[in-house]
């Protein structure tokens, strides 16, 4: 067995240097990193929108948004030239359960950028110096991730959508991850991805030896679980025959709507996108923890039960599912999530670098439950 991720494969260059930019911080954290509070962001974002439309440009309203474990979320209005736009702040948070990369999140909107309904991205700044973190501007998207007074877990997981919403959301649901995964890469600058081949196992070797590297950094100790999961995924690599970008966490949760038209106005979260292999998108919205069970029948995020969500993906896309990749790529995902419940976000919280802290070390309990269900899924067969 082998211990070291570096002996198996290379990370990407720009997520080598997020994660040195990472120990960096957990030898001397900002002493506003968890608690930077709306003043000081207000303060910040007057500065930044003041260096990009000059001196008369003005923020107004900020408050502060619900969700998103890995950024802050703000809401404001910004005026400038007699005119008001409602925008929305994302500040990368530094103690974030997942290392994300700001410029991958942009280009990757941009991209698909009315091909699917985004938030779209206005400005985004790498300097420090306004809000502590890298940072980016999109414009207000409309819509609830959740139908009224439905309680659902943490960023909508879990929701569930009653009729007739649901037949209105899951063939738009199904279609933008379809249109998402056929989209020509080479119609949209992505230079911040490096960019696997097609015909080889480029993609997952890259995204293996980056969780890999994540597991040795931020490990508490030694799992054996993770270990067997490790060299089962080494071993049953698959070539990748379409190359794609992925959104890395479509699920319910991560889109909104407007519940009286049941119309899909915007997939959100894109700081986990990546260019790899569809199957890896497909495996994690088919979570079993993301749906729920109805009338005896497990529906996809859900919406819609997941024999007509593959055929409906396979129409639209014209791209075909295979069920061995769709396996392996079921453990892949269970494996890089409980290295962010069982490694990262304990790490984190202890080194004083998250706003999150209590949350992510009652996480770790979700890790062990899920590190017995990666289990049944490499010897037992289970999803």
């Amino acid at each position: 067995m082998t211990d070291r991720a570096g002996s198996r494969g290379r990370v990407e260059g720009a997520l080598l240097e997020l994660l040195a930019h990472r120990r960096r911080l957990r030898d001397a954290p900002p002493p506003d990193a968890r608690f930077r509070g709306p003043e000081v962001i207000r303060a910040g974002l007057q500065r930044w929108m003041g260096d990009e439309h000059g001196p008369h440009a003005r923020v107004s309203d900020l408050r502060r948004l619900s969700g998103a474990g890995t950024n802050e979320l703000y809401a404001f209005t910004l005026h400038r030239g007699g005119t008001r736009e409602s925008l929305v702040l994302r500040v990368k948070v530094p103690g974030s359960g997942v290392v994300t990369h700001l410029g991958r999140e942009v280009q990757a909107m941009r991209a698909v950028d009315g091909l699917i309904p985004v938030p779209r991205p206005r400005w985004s700044t790498h300097d420090a110096r306004y809000l502590g973190a890298p940072a980016v501007v999109t414009d207000f998207s409309p819509g609830v991730q959740a139908p009224r007074g439905q309680a659902t877990r943490a960023s909508g997981m879990g929701t569930r959508y009653p009729e007739p919403l649901r037949s209105k959301l899951a063939p738009q649901f199904v279609t933008y991850e379809a249109l998402l995964h056929a989209f020509d890469l080479r119609r949209a600058d992505l230079d911040t991805f490096e960019p696997p081949r097609a015909g080889t196992t480029d993609a997952v070797d890259w995204r293996l030896a980056f969780w890999d590297r994540v597991w040795d950094e931020d490990r508490l100790e030694e799992h054996p679980s993770m270990s067997l999961a490790r060299d089962w995924l080494w071993e049953h690599r698959p070539v990748v025959d379409v190359v794609s970008l992925l959104h890395g966490d479509y699920r319910n949760g991560n889109f909104l709507f407007d519940e009286e038209r049941g119309v899909v106005t915007a997939v959100i979260d894109w700081e986990m996108t990546w260019i790899g292999d569809r199957h890896a998108d497909l495996a994690y919205t088919m979570f079993k923890s993301f749906g729920h069970v109805e009338d005896g029948v497990t529906l996809v995020a859900g919406l819609l039960e997941a024999g007509r969500f593959v055929a409906a993906y396979e129409e639209v896309s014209g791209l075909p599912v295979d069920p061995e990749r769709l396996h392996y790529y079921f453990v892949f995902n269970m494996y890089w999530s409980n290295i962010s419940l069982l490694a990262t976000g304990l790490r984190n919280a202890a080194a004083g670098m998250t706003q999150l802290d209590v949350m992510y070390q009652a996480m770790a309990g979700k890790g062990a439950m899920s590190c017995a269900a990666l289990n049944r899924v490499l010897f037992g067969g289970a999803r």
